[in-house]
């Protein structure tokens, strides 16, 4: 009988950031923490082929990348679930710090938006990094106490200070206009993973119930009419087009519909999350790197995962 028992360093990918062409930083989860109350978040760089990584302690949520593209000084910023914030300078430089210390809840996703780093999660929590540190941002959306427990927002992101959109469960949708937030009403209640804005007038939200939707200066139109228990993980916008992906499959959206993207690479495909500029799309999932460079698709393997 062959064993299926993993090695101690095998992981799967959680989330993935670009740093220069043909490198990312990501983030992964031990299988063999998985019945275990350790918790410790694998810090993963890929750069020519070359793997490099270190230990950090918690759960990520969120990776991303911070200063100028193909800085070899590029900062990480890892965020931890339990409102911690991990800067990262290479090789080894670690900083760990609380961005709010007396409330409660995950923070669930980190963005850059108009010169600003904002953070969202729990409790309807939205938080915005100034010259003095973080400060709370969700005047009139935050719900305290065992309330707002279920009121979970999962996605941020925006096209400036004054046009920023949060997302989340039960179908929420918030709205900066640069004075207050306020709540969009939504045609669904099914929780919404991401939102992703385009510019001011085309924006793409996707989560839980099969549900991918365009909003084109307020109007909501369903990329997909079949009801089903799909998840909709990630977006990402790759030289104008925008690719949505489940945990097996990547799309393509094409005018009202998805369409199925061939990936012509050896293995299993899975999809969790995404990150893109103008020369590359990088997709990763369960164990699963992905690069796209606009014409050629090349799949990496983490060397403990083989």
């Amino acid at each position: 009988m062959v064993s299926t028992r993993k090695k101690p360093g095998t992981l799967y990918f959680t989330d993935v950031a670009r740093l220069s062409v043909g490198a990312v930083v990501l983030t992964g989860n031990y299988y063999s923490l998985e019945d275990n109350s350790e918790e410790r978040i694998a810090l993963l760089s890929l750069t020519s082929g070359r793997w490099g990584g270190m230990d950090l302690s918690g759960i990520a949520h969120a990776v991303r990348c911070r200063g100028k593209l193909d800085d070899c000084q590029r900062e990480y910023l890892i965020l931890e679930r339990n409102r911690g914030l991990y800067t990262v300078t290479p090789p080894s430089n670690v900083q760990f710090e609380r961005i709010d210390t007396h409330r409660r809840g995950f923070l669930m996703d980190l963005r850059y938006i108009g010169g600003a780093w904002y953070a969202v999660g729990g409790n309807h929590q939205i938080y915005r990094q100034d010259g003095s540190g973080w400060r709370p941002f969700d005047y009139g959306v935050y719900i305290p106490g065992s309330d707002g427990e279920a009121k979970i927002l999962l996605s941020v992101d925006g096209t400036a200070s004054d046009d920023i959109y949060a997302v989340g469960m039960n179908g929420v949708v918030l709205h900066y206009d640069g004075i207050s937030w306020k709540r969009i009403d939504a045609p669904t209640n099914c929780g919404l993973q991401r939102v992703l804005c385009v510019d001011r007038n085309e924006i793409y939200v996707c989560g839980y119930g099969n549900c991918v939707y365009r909003v084109e200066g307020g109007i909501w139109h369903n990329l997909i009419n079949e009801p089903s228990e799909t998840v909709y993980w990630d977006m990402a916008l790759f030289r104008g087009n925008i690719f949505v992906c489940t945990k097996d499959t990547l799309f393509r959206v094409r005018g009202d519909a998805l369409e199925e993207v061939n990936i012509p690479v050896e293995g299993r495909l899975n999809f969790y999350r995404m990150a893109s500029d103008g020369n590359e799309l990088w997709t990763c999932g369960g164990e699963c790197l992905l690069r796209f460079d606009g014409s050629q698709w090349e799949r990496y393997q983490f060397p403990d995962n083989l």
